[in-house]
């Protein structure tokens, strides 16, 4: 078997595919496709018969999933699936003769093994049937959307059941990586995925012509706004946000003058008191923020509070959202929900919290604006400019 493998694989290797036209590639990568998941169909038979073998055991390995990582160069979860499909093979006559034929693929003989598992006996004949001719049509995403419904429809209890699972699976661990990045992973049931999509699509709106973000840096960014928002429409007498202390919940920056001015040799400022950010940042947050001047000792322990001021107050603030109502950015359109108070003359260095100094700055563009170097002028026309660092 080996050598007929090397054989055809060289033989593919060998052709030259600059000499094909684009329907002749589409071709081949379509057959190849199919060769792809009858070599998986079959890799599955012979996966079945090594487990019932338990030749896994003759290297040590545990369990066939922990040979298959090893051994298959495959991560945990898509070996456990290939143990799976492997396992309902026997079982699943109709899903196993079209997988070996090339009529369905791995994935979606995944979703049939998957839904299979979880329908009840009874059910499990009518559920194949119906899902393999499914999947004529249906890619792997969309077959398992199709089996989940034909399972609640075909065994209530069972599909309650499985959703009761999920629902004890969901979880939510994040922290920080070795490069100070924060690390979010999770597992949410349907229902808790289904507000989580529809608050960040809520969030994110279309996208306009100018944003440069990618898809993941979008829904990043909408994340970091939904928290934002929370924070910052928390109310003292709202009592499902609470605060630490009887205070209303908040992020708090700590930095010296020094960073506020950005002056070099500066320490950086910290947030929460634990994790440290550039000058930049500190001055960005300043920008639109709640402030409490304090004087401190040579070891930092503080000697007095001032008074608690907004940079912007809360009415200048209206007054500025009913003026720009939206990111001043040029090209940009963003609402005013998106966006800060930008100091057009750095607050920290003396510029002045007048309404004709400020502007609405969407929270990327005011991140270009500190992080990135960027300014905002008016012209004399009054018109407002970007120049670049």
């Amino acid at each position: 078997m080996r050598s007929l493998l090397e054989e055809g694989l060289r033989a593919l290797e060998t052709e030259k595919v600059e000499t094909l036209s684009g329907a002749e590639l589409g071709a081949s990568i379509e057959e190849e496709r199919k060769a792809i998941d009858r070599l998986e169909a079959d890799c599955s038979r012979r996966l079945a018969r090594f487990v019932a073998l338990r030749g896994f055991e003759a290297n040590g390995a545990l369990d066939p999933v922990a040979w298959l990582k090893q051994h298959g160069r495959l991560s945990g979860g898509a070996a456990a699936e290939r143990v799976r499909v492997a396992s309902k093979l026997a079982d699943l006559p109709i899903m196993a003769t079209a997988f070996s034929t090339g009529r369905i693929s791995f994935g979606q003989a995944a979703v049939v093994a998957r839904a299979a598992g979880d329908v009840g006996p009874e059910a499990v004949a009518e559920l194949e049937r119906r899902t393999v001719e499914a999947a004529q049509q249906l890619d792997p995403s969309g077959l398992r959307q199709f089996a989940e419904r034909l399972s609640c429809e075909l065994n209530q209890e069972a599909f309650l059941a499985d959703q009761n699972r999920a629902h004890e699976r969901r979880r939510l661990d994040y922290g920080q990586g070795p490069d100070g990045m924060w690390i979010i992973d999770g597992r949410l049931d349907q229902e808790g995925g289904a507000y989580l999509s529809t608050a960040l699509d809520a969030v994110l709106g279309p996208r306009s012509k100018d944003d440069g973000r990618t898809p993941a840096q979008r829904r990043a960014d909408a994340l970091v706004d939904l928290s934002r928002r929370v924070l910052e429409e928390a109310r003292e007498d709202e009592p499902t946000v609470r605060g630490i202390g009887g205070q209303r919940p908040h992020l708090t920056v700590t930095a010296t003058i020094q960073a506020l001015r950005g002056e070099p040799g500066a320490p950086a400022g910290e947030l929460i008191g634990r994790y440290p950010v550039a000058s930049e940042t500190v001055q960005r947050i300043a920008c639109d923020a709640a402030l409490t001047p304090m004087v401190v000792d040579e070891t930092g322990d503080p000697l007095d509070f001032g008074r608690t001021m907004r940079t912007a107050s809360p009415p200048l603030r209206r007054a500025v959202v009913l003026s720009d109502k939206r990111c001043r950015f040029p090209g940009c359109d963003r609402s005013a929900s998106w966006c800060d108070v930008h100091h057009l003359d750095d607050w920290a260095r003396g510029g002045r919290t007048r309404k004709k100094d400020l502007l609405l700055v969407c929270r990327p563009h005011h991140r270009l604006l500190h992080e990135g170097g960027w300014k905002l002028l008016r012209d004399s026309d009054g018109e407002v400019v970007a120049v670049p660092p």
